[in-house]
């Protein structure tokens, strides 16, 4: 069976342990993959060459910009973006190959469930987490600093089958995770010009918290879905404290000049 006609593209940075998985779940429906990479000092780049991906440097600025720059360098039709902690399911895999042989494609983009692995096992809540992520390659491009999107021209279709997805390795890892996000969104948020409030960090987390375990359902979860829902609380604390922070030390400067 020929392969559609389909870049994978994966953006990386000292991701050896997750790189083999996520390019051997693309390659049975990938002409090509591409690792976009912004410095590893594992052997992220070794392995990924040796399965037979093709490598690009791109020092990280954002995730639009290393996705888009990605995106420019694809020569097929169409372009499947994947994280490196992320797996197509194998019968992800038979339902790309199914549409792409069945005959003309009749959209431009696919929405694709994800689910995702924690603490054992995969969240129920945290589903179905639907994300563009296969599309025509003249027809999208990616926007946003953080929690980046695809703007895309033309009709979108969706996958039943999903994204594996396995984030964190450990809690620890989870909350450097976190800071990380929660640094560089409150750095958009601060050039956007948008404003902190008291009600941010006091009323803000425990919507946040509820949302997640009463109305997403993670209370199903037992107490995989209590932690992981108590970790979203601490995540928007440590958002919009930065942003603060950021916004104290504009005061700061201002006042000095």
């Amino acid at each position: 069976m020929n392969k559609p006609d389909i870049t994978c593209v994966i953006i990386t940075l000292n991701e050896e342990p997750n790189i083999a998985r996520a390019i051997l779940s693309a390659k049975p429906v990938s002409k090509e993959i591409l690792v976009v990479d912004s410095g590893s000092t594992d052997q992220t780049v070794t392995v990924a060459e040796n399965l037979g991906a093709r490598s690009l440097f791109r020092e990280f600025t954002n995730y639009a910009e290393q996705r888009n720059f990605g995106l420019s360098h694809v020569k097929t039709e169409w372009v499947l973006f994947l994280d490196a902690d992320e797996e197509l399911s194998k019968c992800l895999q038979e339902e790309i190959l199914a549409c792409f042989t069945n005959g003309a494609v009749n959209c431009n983009g696919f929405l694709i469930p994800r689910k995702n692995w924690y603490l054992g096992d995969f969240l129920r809540c945290w589903a179905p987490d639907r994300l563009l992520r296969l599309f025509k390659t003249e027809k999208g491009r990616w926007t946003g600093m953080v929690h980046e999107k695809v703007e895309l021209k033309g009709r979108v279709c969706t996958m039943r089958n999903p994204i594996l997805h396995y984030p964190f390795r450990d809690l620890y890892h989870q909350y450097s995770k976190n800071l990380k996000y929660a640094q560089m969104l409150a750095q958009e948020k601060d050039k956007k010009g948008e404003k902190f409030r008291l009600f941010d960090i006091t009323l803000r987390p425990i919507l946040n918290f509820l949302k997640h375990y009463v109305f997403k359902g993670c209370i199903f979860d037992g107490i995989r879905g209590l932690i992981f829902s108590l970790f979203y609380l601490q995540y928007t604390i440590q958002k919009y404290s930065l942003l603060f922070e950021r916004k104290q030390i504009t005061k700061k400067n201002f006042r000095e000049n």
